[in-house]
């Protein structure tokens, strides 16, 4: 009996790579690994270039200054009520469910048949207040967002 398999017992996996003992098993259809292609660390930052992935120092991912710089922008340029409308509405929302468990609590405390109409019907006053300051803030916004784009026409010209 002839073994025509040059690496021993190992078999040979497609690709004519062996597998390596303890090693993950190669994937059909996958590439052979290059010899000497190992991960290689990004080229170090030109002067004046950000580094590989990073945004230029107070700035975020599209351009935008950062919170701090906008907050203290004494020019008003940089709009901070676009980066806290979601926070606002949601401790709005948090509010909004205190102040109906303290409407039940308080209507418990006093007779149960109030407790019950508290549940029932006390949701009522804080669903209409969210939805209002929820037209406030979208109308915030889409009041910052126009002056934003009209600024950007301005520049164009």
């Amino acid at each position: 009996m002839s073994n025509d398999n040059q690496n021993g017992d190992r078999p040979q996996q497609p690709g004519g790579q062996a597998p390596q003992p303890g090693g993950p098993a190669p994937q059909p259809g996958a590439h052979p690994p290059q010899p000497g292609a190992a991960w290689q660390q990004p080229p170090a930052p030109q002067p004046g270039q950000q580094p590989y992935g990073g945004y230029p120092q107070g700035q975020g991912a599209n351009g935008d200054p950062g919170f701090f710089k906008a907050l203290f922008d004494v020019s008003f340029r940089n709009y901070v009520t676009l980066k806290f409308a979601k926070v606002i509405f949601i401790i709005l929302i948090v509010l909004a469910i205190l102040g109906w468990l303290t409407a039940i609590t308080a209507g418990f405390t006093v007779d149960p048949i109030v407790g019950v109409l508290a549940i029932l019907f006390g949701w009522i006053g804080p669903f209409i207040a969210l939805v209002i300051y929820r037209v406030l803030l979208e109308a915030a916004v889409a009041l910052i967002r126009t002056a934003q784009n009209t600024s950007i026409l301005v520049e164009r010209r």
